[in-house]
């Protein structure tokens, strides 16, 4: 203790001095502090790192799905059902025609699907080779059930020329005009011979929608054989 005088006032001031058991050492504080940076280092190090139980199996279904969807065929559409109806196989049963005496318009594929077998004949009214035939398509009629039509194929003649010919000579099928793209659709599937009238022409349509061209050139055919090329007998 130290007593100081100072003019009237008297101080007393106590220093405290300190030990080595109660002065802390740089060593001393090391230590602490490196003891605090160890048991730090084990409280993080033993925390479970816990994948959830589905963490690998969410990628492995989506890849799954994936592929699932890949090859999938078209059955597997929701909306496969509601599709429209597909165009016929054959471009020719989609040709739009018109009866040139009732202005009915259908097409061949329409016509095999509801009657059966159909049988085309490439025409024109001039053409007696035609006329011929007509009358064996006639009794043929008669004895099978089937459908005919008779398609000009004469593009310089007219819708009333056709029909006034039909009226005429007592067929009671349909005759229509053939328009300049199924004119030449037909000579690029059946050749020329196809669009030649006198060659006698005969097409013959499935009610699977088969299309079977007769061989051309051979003359008039009889109400039997043709029957019998039909399936209509």
């Amino acid at each position: 203790m130290v007593i100081a005088s100072h003019s009237r006032h008297t101080f007393v001031t106590h220093e405290t001095y300190a030990t080595p058991m109660n002065r802390p050492t740089s060593f001393t504080v090391a230590l602490l502090l490196a003891a605090v940076l160890i048991a730090c280092s084990s409280a993080t190090s033993t925390v479970p790192t816990t994948t959830p139980a589905n963490a690998e199996a969410t990628p492995s279904a989506a890849s799954a799905a994936a592929e699932a969807s890949m090859t999938a065929g078209p059955s597997a559409s929701p909306h496969a059902s509601s599709a429209a109806p597909s165009e016929p196989a054959d471009a020719l049963l989609a040709f739009e025609l018109s009866d040139v005496r009732t202005g009915e318009t259908f097409t061949l594929g329409e016509l095999a699907a509801a009657g059966g077998p159909v049988l085309l004949e490439p025409m024109a009214v001039w053409c007696s080779n035609c006329r011929a035939q007509q009358q064996e398509v006639v009794s043929a009629h008669d004895a099978g059930q089937f459908s005919s039509v008779s398609l000009d194929v004469d593009l310089s003649e007219s819708p009333e020329d056709l029909a006034a010919y039909a009226d005429r000579e007592g067929f009671d099928w349909r005759f229509a005009m053939a328009d300049a793209d199924l004119y030449r659709a037909l000579q690029d599937r059946f050749g020329v011979a196809s669009t030649n009238p006198p060659s006698t022409p005969l097409i013959i349509i499935g009610a699977d929608g088969t299309v079977r061209p007769l061989e051309f050139g051979r003359g008039t055919r009889g109400a039997e054989e043709l029957l019998a090329e039909l399936g209509a007998g």
